[in-house]
């Protein structure tokens, strides 16, 4: 899901709620990912909802889990990004099986117990209240249906050769600021939310929830596109002036990632690792009454 209004860049300018960041980070995780979808088991012919589909990233991934007869209906807020996503699904041999359409997740624009799944991916973290939003879409599944929700969680994250303290430091001040930053005027955000997706569908009232976990690791030599990511990253940590954090902090992280002769992604001893969450629950009658 993309967001109209960027709340923070990066030192490039890149929004990173942006299109092109949202492409540069897709590209970055494409085996895991591809490997998400496989574990998913989808069953061919299945109707899939792409509940804040943004632009259209996964599109292809579920198209090839459910074959030529199954469709996918892709659902975002963004109007640029759902633009994007149907330019992008032109000339693809799957474009007859796909639609995008402008609404919120609360209020899918199908009638209720037609999906066979509800697919959500780096979603949840900008819910202020994932529970209740998960359980409005509970009634658009069929009997059985399931709702599968993917996002990362920042309390995964590590890296090799940076000061274990700089990085304890960095991190909690980062989450402290996410508790308290919807009170100074910005957008709700919890990019700690994979390891609490499994309550979150419970409380929702799905059945048979089961969690899945992805540890993404990548060492030196850096793909390109995982280098732009982490450095990303690496400047959301301590974005919105990191209120938590001492200057000396914010420069010597900053440094780690973007000093020209130290940087410790250019170091052979350079290992980072985190772990995203795939998480999916049930709908039944059980569940529904």
């Amino acid at each position: 899901m993309t967001v109209e209004t960027a709340v923070y860049v990066n030192e490039c300018g890149l929004p990173l709620n942006a299109i092109e960041w949202l492409e540069t980070h897709h590209r970055s995780k494409a085996p895991e990912r591809e490997q998400m979808i496989r574990d998913l088991d989808l069953k061919k012919g299945s109707f899939v909802v792409d509940a804040g589909c943004g632009p259209g990233l996964w599109t292809p991934l579920l198209a090839w889990a459910i074959g030529p007869r199954g469709r996918i209906l892709g659902v975002d807020i963004a109007t640029e990004a759902l633009i994007t996503a149907q330019q992008r699904n032109e000339n693809k041999r799957y474009r007859r099986q796909v639609q995008y359409k402008l609404a919120p997740l609360e209020q899918l624009p199908i009638q209720h117990e037609k999906a066979d799944v509800i697919f959500s991916a780096n979603v949840s973290q900008y819910l202020p209240d994932p529970a209740a939003t998960f359980a409005a879409m509970a009634p658009y599944l069929k009997f059985g249906g399931r709702l599968v929700i993917k996002d990362i969680d920042f309390g995964t994250m590590r890296f090799s050769n940076i000061d274990p303290g700089l990085q304890t430091r960095v991190f909690q001040a980062r989450e402290r600021w996410e508790r308290e930053r919807t009170s100074r005027g910005y957008a709700f955000e919890d990019s700690w939310v994979g390891s609490k997706l499994a309550g979150y569908l419970r409380a929702a009232g799905y059945e048979d929830v089961q969690e899945k976990r992805y540890c993404i690791v990548r060492s030196y030599q850096l793909p390109d596109d995982y280098r732009l990511y982490l450095q990303g990253i690496a400047d959301w940590f301590v974005c919105e002036d990191a209120p938590y954090l001492s200057g000396k902090d914010v420069t010597d992280w900053l440094q780690c990632f973007h000093d020209e002769h130290h940087n410790v992604l250019d170091q052979k001893t350079f290992l980072s690792e985190e772990t995203e969450f795939v998480v999916s629950g049930v709908w039944n009658a059980s569940a529904s009454s």
